[in-house]
């Protein structure tokens, strides 16, 4: 959800930028990069501050309004007003963003000078053409090139990117014994595709939210396989997160590649949990930031 692309932009800010091939130019654009991540780094923070805590907040009154139903009205009305004001502080925040991203965009161009290191243009490749990526590969170092980020940096800029409409294609993933994922078993179904983002899913609450959910869509919707994505390096990280968060049940699997896997250069997931509802033709029929449960029931499962 958003949370994890606050995270990643905090982790791309702290990296040094460091590059000596023409030192005014790349001073100037240090410094001006660098007036721009203050900038950014303090929309973060107000935003960390301000709009979770108006979702959480009201993710616990619907909860309690579950349990107490002499109380219902009274309590989703103001879970309601807590999501309006939270979607509010929102918009303004990412408009802030927005023309943050603009201007950095801007002064990449100006410059045409690249960060030493690919990793963090490839975490934040959306705030960039994919002409000043070029750039970036172009005036890169052959390690940098040679490297996981390079390489799937190289592959996003070469390829169209799989959007809604297009045919789902299967990639190189395992089960948490280390065995190649069977693709046959979601062959003719429906599929809900969970890229990773579980610890954003608990409701605030607890870890087994996510798979009290897909219980709820395995009795309802027997039709349907959700199949998880996990970002993790090993299998021993796949077992711990499945027991985390209880969802030995179902289909879970990493590409064991963290970041530059498959689901980042090709499907273009740039957050997480994104979501891919795939029908039983194997068509994507939309792509989701987060777990859109109106959609998947009142849409995509048509669940009355």
């Amino acid at each position: 959800m958003r949370r994890t692309f606050i995270l990643l932009l905090g982790f791309w800010l702290a990296i040094t930028i460091s590059f000596s091939q023409n030192l005014p130019d790349n001073a100037a654009y240090k410094a001006h990069m660098d007036s721009l991540n203050t900038v950014a780094g303090a929309i973060m923070n107000d935003w960390n501050k301000t709009i979770p805590p108006h979702f959480i907040k009201a993710m616990r009154l619907e909860k309690e309004a579950k349990e107490h139903p002499e109380l219902k009205d009274s309590l989703l009305a103001i879970a309601a007003m807590e999501r309006a004001t939270g979607e509010s502080l929102k918009a303004s925040a990412q408009e802030k963003l927005n023309r943050n991203r603009e201007e950095r965009q801007a002064v990449m161009d100006k410059y045409s000078l690249v960060f030493e290191d690919a990793f963090p243009y490839f975490l934040m490749r959306g705030q960039f053409s994919k002409d000043s990526l070029s750039v970036l590969l172009r005036k890169s170092s052959a390690e940098i090139r040679r490297s996981s980020a390079g390489k799937s940096l190289r592959k996003y800029i070469k390829n169209d990117q799989l959007a809604e409409g297009d045919r789902f294609r299967t990639f190189r993933c395992a089960v948490v014994n280390g065995k190649r994922f069977d693709w046959s078993l979601i062959k003719g179904k429906k599929v809900l595709l969970v890229h990773d983002g579980l610890w954003c899913m608990n409701h605030g609450m607890d870890n087994t939210a996510f798979r009290k959910y897909l219980e709820h869509l395995r009795k309802e919707a027997p039709d349907c396989v959700p199949l998880i994505i996990v970002n993790c390096e090993k299998p021993e990280d796949l077992r711990k997160a499945i027991d985390e968060y209880g969802i030995q049940e179902f289909h879970v699997v990493s590409e064991f590649n963290k970041t530059n896997g498959v689901l980042n250069w090709l499907y273009n997931d740039q957050s997480t949990p994104t979501c891919h509802h795939i029908d039983e033709r194997g068509i994507i029929v939309k792509t989701t930031e987060g777990v859109d449960i109106d959609y998947i029931e009142k849409e995509f499962l048509r669940i009355r």
